[in-house]
């Protein structure tokens, strides 16, 4: 319905310089009247023509300024009012000491006051809209229904995207309903830009006080990448909004596995400490590591009591440790072998002698270097990745059993690997099964030692690559599998092989003789890795596809697969996998690539499964992007460890050789959980400069004062000027008329 009201304005308004004139000239008639007058003695005669000469000039200056009636036409319609609710993931935490979540409260909050949403949807046009880090369209369902899981607040962006919405006129006012937490307390939102859009804010908040005990993980240093067996630090910063000082324990994970645990003290006047830890990754591979702190009395928001950080472990090189026990042709072309992969830094020891030997000079004219058995199997055992011993007999170097056991500890506890090869001082020969080795070896040997010819076969045989064998990576040299086994099954015999009681039930053998007897056994003990070579004539191989002089390209990628197995090097994978974070946010999409060749992945139908926090698993369904390379996707809510395996079903006999795997982590978005997470001053301050008001979600909506009155908007006008009325002429001919006659009346020039 469209209305018209008349107003008067001016067509010529007065600018700066106009009215500092107008009211000089007003000042020069009140003197001027005052000085001609003042040979009256009558007040009534003096004010009476002082009136007349002020309205005479109040004419004249009306006149000059264009005096004009406006006819102008509008209609009355709804305004535009915007409820906004933000959706970051500070909403899902604690908004009370009763555990109520912040968007709960919001719904409650909506929910009972029913009547007050009814009402504002009657007498507006009522948009709904949700907010992180931009403004996005939303519906009083998705409020009800969605969880909030946004990453950021972003308030500068927040007002700014109002501020546009109002100068497109799409809001004329808004209700923001916040927990004002946005993690960048160093820097204050500018409102100014809003109070001069004229666009009122009210606030809404569901937090009924901010916890004053939150004590939250703030700050975690450590390298994304790192070497193998080299130890690197994390620094971890703790802070909290408590007032007096406190001493907390910080707990350090692998996944689930406890690593360290310190203690920090948290300064009353820094309100923050921190810790540091050393880390010695012993596997290669990403690796999850999570900090925590514990719960405190009245700490309202566990959420950030704990943070997960990542490594990538990198080798930098495989650190042999080869102790050889006599000169041969097998340890010859071992050692030749290892000082030629770049990939290895060897330490050898090369025992020329026995020490019954019938010798003529001193120790010390005899040893190149002194065996420093204390140091090797002591405090320098840890720092290598591989320990051999070939046909080396420990007995008369002062080995002794707390030695053994430090490489049986190596082995379990620091994620060693040991490869013990065949001679008739290794095995059963070599007196180890009544030694600490024998526990960790893949092969099982017998207490009592057993005479040469009980523990050696002198016969010369085939070997032969078992079930396992054929699939399992280290022995995989050539790429194509049917090319591989023709290869082994081609190899020259070897002469001489250690006999053992049989192989360990969970290890796996992967060459056997004709007979069935095991040649090459590997298996897995807590941490670590080993292996058994039961045979000294391995060097026959170097000559099978080598040049003169020359080692076999192929002996050479025989151990050097087996090096990387020991430290479980990526490259031994025929199927990879890979993420492109490590670290994700609740609601956040995983993408997961798996790279290998068709044949590995079409016709073996291998999918990635993906285990969830709680144990349960899913399949991921995988579309080829390029050459042998496949990607799909999943979306993640549940915070926690996750692991991606892709298992190949036909190897089924062997753990290493069918899963290939790679963790990530889902955790919340740090900049949502960092204290303080609720900022109620913020929202009072936009309230109170806009111009709307501040409420909790305890309170009436009703204190909101929202203004039900309509909007006017102009839809025409019509202008009829007033200067050239002759009613206006007439009486400035009457005031100066009255002042004449009034003057000659009572005697004044």
């Amino acid at each position: 319905m469209e209305t018209a009201i008349n107003n008067l304005i001016f067509l010529n308004p007065p600018g700066i310089f106009e009215a500092i004139l107008l009211i000089l000239l007003a000042l020069v008639v009140v003197y001027g009247s005052y000085r001609s007058t003042r040979t009256l003695t009558e007040s009534k005669k003096k004010f009476a023509l002082i009136s007349i000469h002020i309205l005479s000039f109040l004419l004249i200056a009306f006149l000059l300024l264009n005096p004009a009636l406006r006819k102008e036409s509008y209609k009355e319609e709804k305004k535009n009012l915007s409820v906004i609710v933000d959706s970051s993931f500070s909403m899902s935490l604690a908004g009370d000491e009763n555990g109520n979540t912040r968007i709960d409260k919001v719904r409650n909050f909506m929910d009972q006051n029913s009547d007050f949403f009814t009402e504002i949807e009657d007498n507006y046009i009522v948009e709904y809209l949700s907010f992180g880090e931009t403004l996005e369209p939303s519906s009083k369902d998705s409020i009800f229904k969605e969880e909030p899981l946004g990453k950021h607040t972003n308030f500068r962006n927040l007002l700014k995207e109002l501020k546009e919405k109002k100068d497109r006129g799409e809001t004329d006012l808004a209700i923001l309903v916040s927990d004002g937490g946005n993690g960048e307390e160093s820097s204050p939102v500018n409102l100014d830009s809003l109070v001069e859009a004229d666009l009122p804010i009210s606030s809404v908040s569901p937090v009924s006080g901010a916890s004053e005990n939150d004590v939250w993980i703030d700050e975690v240093n450590a390298s994304e990448v790192t070497f193998l067996r080299y130890e690197f630090p994390v620094e971890v910063v703790v802070k909290t909004n408590r007032k007096d000082g406190i001493d907390l324990p910080i707990s350090l994970y692998e996944d689930d596995r406890l690593i360290s645990i310190k203690e920090v003290y948290i300064s009353p006047k820094t309100k923050e400490g921190s810790v540091s830890f050393e880390i010695n990754p012993i596997t290669l591979g990403r690796k999850i590591y999570t900090v925590s702190v514990p719960k405190v009395s009245g700490d309202l928001i566990p959420e950030n009591n704990e943070k997960s950080f990542y490594t990538d472990v990198i080798i930098n090189k495989i650190r042999v440790l080869h102790v050889a026990g006599s000169p041969s042709w097998d340890v010859r072309f071992m050692r030749r072998a290892m000082k030629r992969n770049p990939n290895i830094d060897l330490v050898s020891f090369f025992i020329l002698r026995d020490p019954s030997d019938l010798v003529f000079a001193s120790e010390s004219e005899l040893s190149l270097i002194p065996f420093p058995v204390n140091e090797i199997f002591g405090s320098e055992l840890k720092t290598f990745d591989v320990v051999i011993f070939q046909n080396f007999n420990f007995q008369p170097y002062g080995i002794f059993g707390f030695h053994l056991r430090s490489i049986k500890d190596y082995i379990t506890q620091e994620g060693g690997a040991f490869l013990m090869i065949g001679g008739n001082n290794s095995f059963e020969s070599g007196n180890y099964g009544r030694t600490p080795i024998s526990d960790i070896l893949p092969v099982e040997l017998d207490y009592l030692p057993r005479t040469l010819s009980d523990s050696i076969s002198d016969q010369a045989f085939k070997p032969e690559l078992t079930q396992a064998g054929r699939n399992h990576p280290i022995m995989r040299i050539i790429p194509n599998k049917d090319e591989n086994e023709r290869y082994w099954g081609n190899m020259p015999k070897l002469e001489g092989l250690n006999i053992v009681n049989g192989v360990d039930p969970d290890a796996a053998t992967l060459l056997k003789t004709p007979e069935g007897e095991p040649l090459l056994a590997v298996g897995e003990v807590e941490s670590g890795k080993v292996a058994a070579f039961l045979s000294d004539s391995s060097w026959r191989w170097n000559f099978v596809g080598a040049g003169d002089g020359d080692l076999s390209p192929y002996y050479g990628k025989f151990w050097n697969r087996l090096f990387l197995w020991f430290v479980d090097d990526p490259e031994l994978q025929n199927i990879r996998i890979s993420t492109d974070k490590a670290i994700y946010n609740p609601g956040d999409s995983t993408k997961i690539e798996v790279r290998g060749s068709e044949a590995d992945i079409t016709d073996k139908e291998t999918m990635p499964v993906l285990t969830l926090p709680d144990g349960e698993e899913k399949e991921i369904k995988i579309e080829k992007t390029s050459e042998n390379r496949y990607s799909g996707d999943t979306r993640v809510s549940e915070y926690g460890n996750y692991r991606v395996t892709v298992s190949e079903e036909d190897y089924d006999l062997f753990t290493d050789s069918n899963i290939n795997g790679i963790s990530f982590t889902v955790e919340p978005a740090v900049n949502e959980v960092r204290g303080p997470t609720a900022n109620e001053g913020l929202l009072e301050s936009i309230a109170e400069k806009t111009g709307g008001r501040f409420i909790t979600t305890e309170d009436s909506p009703k204190k909101l004062g929202i203004d039900n009155r309509k909007k006017r908007t102009i839809t025409g006008y019509e202008t009829v000027e007033l200067w050239d009325n002759p009613l206006f002429f007439f009486l400035l001919v009457g005031l100066l008329s009255g002042d004449w006659l009034l003057r000659r009346r009572w005697g004044l020039k």
